[in-house]
């Protein structure tokens, strides 16, 4: 296989110089690596090869190949891939903000997480140039509160971007 690596490259700076003759290419023959994109991936029928195995039998191989094309090279890549809605995240706060709030009896007094939350933030901004410590309650009413709130935001704008681009008719 390394010998048809080193073909192959021969054979396209032959074709280098074949076009320019000078061994480097035409200014419009070169494409930047990054406007090529894969358009489609194709497997094609696999051909038997014969082999013969020691005790003189015929035995076959199959054998795929892989067919790989690039899409046009005038395909950019879009910069606004998230398409991000300020509307959508302003809703999956208060999405979240609102549930958060609403009593939970897995805390004491029945609180919410938002208000154990919050009242934790307190306790440990009275004590500022010390931050809490590894084993206080807030890293746990921390993460569980953003990963709502990141799932609100993400699940929200899934949606949005779904019925924009007709996936619920």
């Amino acid at each position: 296989r390394a010998s048809a690596g080193a073909s192959t490259a021969r054979m396209r700076g032959a074709a280098i110089a074949r076009d320019t003759g000078v061994g480097y290419p035409r200014a419009d023959v070169l494409r930047p690596m990054s406007a090529l994109a894969l358009n489609s991936l194709a497997l094609t029928r696999p051909a038997r090869l014969r082999a013969t195995k020691a005790n003189g039998r015929a035995a076959t191989k199959a054998r795929v190949s892989v067919v790989v094309k690039a899409a046009n090279a005038d395909l950019k890549f879009d910069d606004d891939w998230k398409k991000s809605s300020v509307a959508v995240h302003l809703a999956s706060l208060f999405g979240w903000v609102i549930p958060s709030a609403s009593p939970c009896p897995a805390f004491e007094d029945n609180a919410s997480l938002f208000a154990v939350f919050s009242e934790r933030i307190s306790a440990n901004l009275a004590n500022f140039p010390q931050g809490p410590a590894a084993d206080d309650k807030i890293w746990l009413y921390m993460l569980t509160w953003h990963m709502g709130l990141f799932a609100c935001m993400m699940f929200g704008q899934i949606g949005v971007q779904a019925r924009k681009q007709g996936y619920f008719k």
